[in-house]
């Protein structure tokens, strides 16, 4: 089975035109049964190379090009995973490179599963590396006898003769110079056909050929996609821990009725049963740090303010025994996926978060994770244009045209403005058409805004890591470090916080008063009739237009009407935003489908509003278990149309069982499909919202404009 070994991806920034997707795609079309990828010193791309070949039912090959060191002089090894545990070094090698060692005595013990080729130019005379190794031949290397096996080599980085052009490009933007001055680039790096490449080495290197069947047969990996949590205290048993310390903390908050009790029991139960005990006491020991450096670290906020057991460890601010919201919406033993507890943190400590995880559980155990910043239009066009030597003042103009969401093909056809600038020059043609083929593609990494990811093992035993200025930072997108079976956390550094944490400091160094967050009155009448007016400029979620002209219409007198609101404010929710109005000035009938949910919908005005109360509705109309409820739930918060009508057969027979009459299962359905639009769960605003009701107005106004005055006078500059 012959096989494309050396291809250089677009995560080979800006030296191929090789996206994943295309190539495995065009590979697939072309004949292939076996593919390679060999970015150079990076594994960016191999796990999603893995994911898009094994959906194509292509045998993967992961490669890796890597300059070494060898007796002074820096050579451009090939190498190739050719098992699991070859997987694994070179994701090693690629780290120890990505750290800034460059010598092959660096990575001579990583071997092991890899084989290690030589391009020809460079294995000549006695060349030896003190282990057996391949010499790769390109098509026009010299005819000749080798010291060790050969292996063809054709590099590949476009698809198309018409690419060469956009390739040229590309080098030009890489070395910051014009389009005349970069260098002709090589036409023959293009995907050839199996029948192709097989002839290219036939003739000349036909053992080549051989070796490379020989070598790729059975080739695969078993990568371990199994939950890695670190473990929080290898001296105790996590679930003895979580479990102590979740009595203590509902002994503080005197919660002791048997409700309580149950419910701890209920949840502590399917932590465990799920195997997430460790991660519990881990989103507790990083907030406990935080509060224990006197940041004000929030009440949490999402699906987690369900849990009981979060809210005792302090993780959450809001008891959903006495809000009645659902533990099984955060999780859920019936459907297992992740818990996700975001740790909201003042921005400008969120450094200091990054290094107490890294010092916590290891440097080699906790990693920032890695994005990767595009080509987007205006960028594509400002790079290409530039180019051909257009001066700054008319890349502006140009640029101004193309609308923040636009890709070049949107903003042609639906800017007519646009269209006829560049229509304008023969050059704004050309520059255009190179600029969509460069569209979309990486041009450099960054670092995610919030995701920390977290091992009990070496992280290199699993993905690749880079340098960091705090932290290491992953190689591999958050989706396959989570494909991977690693745990991330959002650590999401949040200016309102920093806002929360400043005010709370000026007004006790004027006053002497300590502002106890957690003692606020949700019920308070000033603070509400705030609300009703809509003077709520720099609240989250309440200071743009359209949330203030909702305020007003709705002119909430309890605290869960101005949650209410932040689901109408949503899109797909404004049909109900007149019904809500009405029924809530008693101008229209609250309708309720029947007296079995009315509890459930009466807080709404009879309007399905959340997704709990699309769970309570299934639960106790259609005798729905928690679990189950939470799965259609989901089904329709995302639309899986499948697993819908799925659902919606299941749903019509057990409402038909219960005697409901026909038309009673067509109308909750109907409510139920229209609840989808909605959305948002109940917890996600309810600790968000209460700080604004913190301080008396009459002392901290001044604090709280001057600050937003800082931050707005910051924005304009910028």
């Amino acid at each position: 089975m012959i096989a494309q070994l050396d291809t250089k991806s677009v995560y080979t920034f800006m030296e191929s035109l090789v996206t994943i997707k295309d190539y495995v795609h065009v590979a697939k079309s072309m004949g292939y049964g076996a593919l390679g990828i060999m970015d150079v010193d990076n594994l960016y791309g191999a796990y999603e190379f893995i994911e898009a070949c094994q959906a194509q039912k292509l045998s993967p090959l992961v490669g890796l090009e890597i300059g070494l060191e060898v007796d002074n002089e820096t050579i451009p090894f090939r190498m190739i995973a050719l098992s699991t545990k070859g997987y694994q070094n070179l994701m090693k090698m690629s780290t120890v490179k990505m750290m800034g060692k460059s010598n092959w005595e660096d990575v001579k013990h990583l071997t092991e599963g890899v084989a290690v080729i030589v391009p020809a130019p460079f294995a000549s005379g006695d060349f030896s590396l003190g282990l057996d190794y391949f010499i790769g031949v390109f098509a026009d290397t010299p005819v000749q006898e080798f010291s060790h096996p050969v292996l063809p080599l054709h590099t590949v980085r476009f698809f198309e003769a018409e690419d060469v052009e956009a390739m040229q490009m590309l080098a030009a933007i890489k070395d910051n110079q014009s389009l005349t001055e970069t260098g002709p680039i090589d036409p023959t790096t293009v995907l050839k056909t199996p029948q192709d490449l097989k002839s290219n080495f036939a003739e000349r290197f036909p053992q080549a050929i051989t070796n490379l069947e020989k070598l790729v047969q059975g080739i695969q990996y078993d990568i371990d996609t199994q939950l890695k949590l670190p473990r929080f205290n290898p001296q105790k048993p996590a679930v003895e821990e979580l479990r102590e310390l979740a009595q203590a903390g509902l002994l503080r908050k005197n919660l002791t009725r048997p409700v309580y009790q149950e419910r701890l029991e209920h949840e502590l139960d399917i932590i465990h049963q799920m195997g997430f005990d460790d991660y519990f006491l881990i989103v507790w020991d990083l907030l406990r740090f935080g509060r224990s450096q006197g940041y004000y670290m929030g009440m949490g906020r999402g699906s987690a303010v369900g849990s009981l057991v979060a809210y005792a460890l302090g993780i959450t601010g809001i008891d959903p025994v006495e809000k009645n919201l659902l533990f099984e919406r955060f999780l859920n033993v019936e459907r297992y996926t992740m818990p996700d507890i975001d740790i909201d943190i003042p921005d400008i400590y969120r450094p200091e978060f990054i290094r107490y995880v890294r010092d916590r559980y290891g440097s080699y155990h906790a990693a920032q994770i890695v994005t990767f910043s595009t080509f987007g239009a205006k960028q594509a066009i400002r790079d290409v244009f530039k180019r051909f030597g257009v001066p700054e003042y008319e890349l502006t103009s140009i640029t101004k045209r193309i609308g923040f969401r636009d890709t070049l093909t949107t903003a042609y056809e639906q800017n007519l403005a646009f269209r006829q600038v560049i229509h304008s020059r023969a050059e704004f043609e050309r520059g255009f058409e190179i600029a969509k083929r460069i569209e979309g593609q990486p041009r450099q990494t960054s670092i995610h805004a919030a995701g920390v990811v977290m091992s009990d093992q070496d992280l290199t035993e699993h993905i690749p890591l880079k340098y960091g200025e705090d932290m290491f930072v992953t190689q591999y997108d958050a989706h396959a470090v989570e494909a991977n079976g690693l745990l991330k956390m959002d650590f999401l550094g949040l200016r309102n916080l920093t806002f929360v944490q400043k005010m709370k400091e000026a007004v006790y160094e004027k006053y002497q008063e300590e502002i106890v967050i957690e003692a606020i009155d949700l019920e308070d009448p000033g603070t509400l009739a705030l609300f009703a007016a809509g003077d709520t400029k720099g609240i989250f979620q309440f200071e743009q237009a359209g949330a203030i002209r909702l305020l007003r219409r709705v002119r909430p007198n309890h605290f869960e009407e101005v949650v209410a609101t932040t689901s109408l404010n949503r899109p797909g929710a404004s049909d109900y935003i007149d019904n809500f109005v009405k029924r809530k000035h008693g101008q229209e009938k609250v309708e309720i489908l029947d007296p079995a949910i009315e509890e459930i919908l009466r807080p709404t005005y009879g309007i399905m509003l959340y997704q709990e109360q699309v769970m309570q509705v299934a639960q106790r109309f259609a005798g729905f278990s928690l679990g189950k409820a939470d799965i259609l739930r989901r089904a329709m918060g995302k639309k899986i149309q499948l697993k819908c009508i799925r659902w919606k057969t299941i749903l019509s027979q057990v409402l038909l069982n219960l005697g409901i009459r026909k038309k009673k299962p067509k109308r909750s359905l109907r409510s139920w499909k229209n609840s989808q639009a909605m959305g948002l769960t109940a917890p996600m605003p309810m600790p968000i919202l209460p700080w604004p009701f913190r301080w008396p107005i009459s002392r901290s106004i001044i604090q709280m404009f001057s600050l937003m005055s800082c931050s707005i006078i910051r924005a304009a500059i910028i």
